[in-house]
């Protein structure tokens, strides 16, 4: 991977101006779903950890299962199978620091339970005042930046998670809060999935303030076998939800996803007990009529006419 200098303006549709730039675009492995049933099993900091909750919602709003489970400093994860199969499609960490620094025991097992099932790991970083400027993830070629205050960001067309999300989205003024981190890399297995730039002119050490950085970053799976999405915040930025809501989607196979099917219920109960001069008539009805639509009348209306 090589940083390369570009602007605000630069044309997100082209991959070869993104800052995080492969000699070649790698294909993704299939995810194989045979495997494992359709279940998360997400690590929180703890019960009530406020971006463990905002998972939970998005989980439950979007009718996924899952099991939560307190994130174990040390000692033994729960059980990943039963009867040969994957009990967990996908894996989710409300804070990354606690998957890389897992015994080696129980990171072995997780990891090579992820390898056998083909199942991926979703992470996220939120630094915070005791955070150290730089971090280097424990067995992975990435440093992060941390406690950053970031502006104009953009969707990257290529990432191949997109589903819900269009790219190149651009979100133009300050990202909300100073407590950002950005990826950088030097391996072929990441790509960009949301892009930035720093809100600073002057150059911070390490870092340009003409250069675009990730705050989102897919992982294919060259490294080690496992794809990965990791979040350099928490989920408060709205693209950061859309994008989460896409990487549940492809990272399950497909088998937790939302439909691009959207509908409109307008709700008209009042107009038939209005004042008299403001109801309804037969002339209104008809220029309101829209063809093959559908009208549900509540319980106290059902002899309504």
């Amino acid at each position: 991977m090589t940083l390369i200098e570009t602007t605000a303006e630069a044309e997100c549709a082209d991959i070869k101006i993104l800052p995080y730039r492969s000699i070649e675009l790698k294909t993704v492995k299939p995810i194989d779903t045979s495997k494992t049933d359709p279940t998360v099993l997400l690590f929180v900091e703890s019960q009530y950890s406020q971006l463990g909750q905002d998972i939970v919602a998005i989980l439950e709003s979007s009718r996924f299962q899952y099991q939560m489970v307190i994130a174990p400093g040390k000692g033994d994860i729960p059980p990943l199978t039963d009867s040969g199969k994957g009990k967990y499609t996908l894996i989710i960490y409300e804070n990354i620091l606690k998957y890389v620094s897992m015994d080696s025991w129980n990171r072995e097992l997780l990891e090579k339970y992820c390898i056998e099932y083909s199942v991926s790991i979703i992470g996220f970083h939120k630094a915070n005042e005791n955070s150290l400027p730089t971090t280097q993830l424990k067995g992975f070629p990435l440093n992060l930046f941390n406690n950053l205050a970031l502006k104009d960001c953009s969707v990257n067309p290529q990432s191949p998670l997109l589903h819900i999300t269009k790219g190149p989205k651009v979100e133009k003024g300050p990202l909300p809060g100073e407590d950002w981190t950005i990826f950088q890399y030097n391996h072929s297995t990441y790509q960009p999935v949301l892009l930035t730039e720093l809100q600073t002119e002057k150059p911070l050490p390490f870092l340009s303030s003409k250069t675009l950085y990730a705050t989102i970053i897919q992982d294919l799976g060259l490294h080690d076998g496992i794809q990965r999405v990791l979040f350099g915040n928490n989920l408060n930025f709205w693209l950061h939800k859309l994008i989460f809501i896409d990487a549940i989607s492809f990272l399950s196979g497909k088998r937790l996803t939302l439909s691009l099917d959207r509908y409109i219920l307008v709700d008209i109960d009042d107009i038939f007990v209005g004042k008299e001069g403001t109801r309804m008539n037969v002339k209104d009805v008809k220029i309101t009529w829209i063809y093959n639509a559908n009208v549900n009348l509540p319980k106290s209306g059902e002899n309504q006419t």
